[in-house]
């Protein structure tokens, strides 16, 4: 939860900006991000049983997932409008769409709760790892259930509490311990408990509602290599380290490095598992 008050359009410019600055850090990445976060993706897609022909809505696709996947699951009839508030995320998720031959994605820049598009726009509505992002995400699924065809289906993901995330809970104790403080945050804490994901989707109207964990693993060569996309793709971190001496960034790099090396496997490489919640409802 958030510990005060926050103008909307200040916390919205802060964001846009920071994922602005990791856009970079995500494209050079993007094989690694999804090679763990596909079957995320996938299932979501299931989920919200997207099929040929259907209509898709993709909130906060970043990169661009998983309106790719959805993309290749609704084939030429179908089509998928996919949105992000960071114009240079947006900008790698075209080219991956154009390197992919895909062209029935059209890419809207667009603050997620000022969506509006009309009733019964899309069968499916996906958002992955973004709804906790938003200041009022509980306002935003009732407007998702209003843009959904009857029987349409909303799928969503979101990160477990930060106990079952030791990439987000390394970075956050150890910039406790070397800074006093947590790091400065783009978001909301994502600590959205299983009942409560389900629980705030039926309020919003949602029937059907049901929702799952899945492990997200990030496979790497290295504790370097951790750290290194920890600094590159985590707006956490690059806020927290765009304000520090030169020294104490290479610092806290060093004791991250050293705290990965936990997660060495026989073969050498290193794994670390994170949970991520998924939940579907239907209108």
């Amino acid at each position: 939860m958030n510990t005060g008050p926050t103008d909307p359009e200040h916390y919205k410019d802060r964001q846009r900006q920071q994922w602005d600055r990791v856009a970079a850090g995500w494209e050079k990445w993007w094989r690694t991000i999804e090679d763990g976060a596909q079957h995320v993706n996938d299932r979501l897609v299931d989920l919200a049983e997207v099929a040929p022909g259907k209509r898709v809505l993709d909130i906060a696709t970043g990169i661009g997932e998983p309106a790719l996947s959805a993309a290749i699951r609704i084939g030429s009839a179908g089509r998928v409008v996919a949105t992000d508030i960071s114009k240079q995320m947006l900008d790698i998720a075209r080219t991956r769409a154009s390197a992919a031959g895909l062209t029935n994605l059209e890419f809207l820049e667009a603050d997620a709760e000022r969506l509006d598009f009309p009733d019964h726009s899309f069968d499916a509505v996906l958002c992955r790892w973004g709804i906790t992002s938003l200041p009022n995400y509980s306002s935003l699924l009732v407007k998702i259930k209003r843009m959904l065809a009857p029987n349409g289906s909303f799928a969503t993901s979101v990160w477990d509490e930060a106990s079952r995330l030791p990439l987000t809970n390394i970075a956050i104790t150890i910039a406790q311990e070397m800074f006093h403080s947590a790091p400065p945050r783009p978001e909301p804490p994502p600590e959205v408990p299983e009942d409560a994901l389900e629980s705030v989707m039926i309020r919003a109207g949602f029937a059907d509602v049901r929702v799952e964990r899945l492990t997200v693993t990030l496979e790497l060569a290295s504790a370097e290599a951790f750290t290194q996309y920890l600094v590159d793709v985590s707006p956490v971190v690059a806020a927290l380290l765009s304000d520090q001496p030169r020294m104490r960034q290479k610092e806290y790099q060093h004791l991250l490095a050293q705290e990965f090396r936990r997660y060495a496997a026989v073969d050498g490489s290193f794994r670390v598992h994170n949970l991520s919640i998924c939940a579907v409802g239907r209108k």
